[in-house]
């Protein structure tokens, strides 16, 4: 319940913080472009069996490359409940919309594909994140290098 508690007052952070965004102006793929880094942090629902049994917490940090043209790569590091893995790549695409809220979908070498929902801030030196697969509440926040 703490959790779920949790990832609500996250959530409603960043939609505050879009609201305060789309006021700075118009955005597009080009807003993003360069090297960025990157955190986040959530919960992933753990299931035995095919029913839910809780959550687990996981950590991330990494770097993406935005092509400015809708392409991105990168690569991240995962600590999920003490479970760690190192460098895995990642490839994708991701849209800007006019208002400065966007999507991304990236593919990990494995092809499991993940899914966000951005706002992008100070002309773009930052994006607000929150993953938007069934089961993952993670939020990520992201940095021009």
């Amino acid at each position: 319940m703490i959790a779920t508690r949790i990832v609500l007052v996250v959530t409603l952070l960043v939609l505050a913080i879009a609201l305060k965004v789309r006021a700075e102006g118009e955005c597009a793929a080009a807003t993003l472009a360069g090297t960025y880094g990157f955190s986040g942090n959530g919960l992933d629902t753990v299931r035995k069996a095919g029913s839910n049994t809780g959550f687990a917490p996981v950590v991330f940090v990494g770097t993406i490359l935005f092509s400015g043209d809708g392409i991105l790569s990168g690569s991240f590091t995962a600590n999920g409940n003490g479970h760690i893995e190192r460098g895995i790549p990642f490839t994708g695409a991701y849209i800007v919309n006019p208002d400065c809220t966007g999507s991304v979908a990236v593919i990990e070498r494995n092809g499991y594909e993940s899914h966000f929902e951005m706002t992008i801030a100070n002309g773009g030196s930052e994006v607000l994140a929150i993953q938007t697969n069934s089961g993952k509440h993670r939020i990520f926040i992201v940095q021009k290098q």
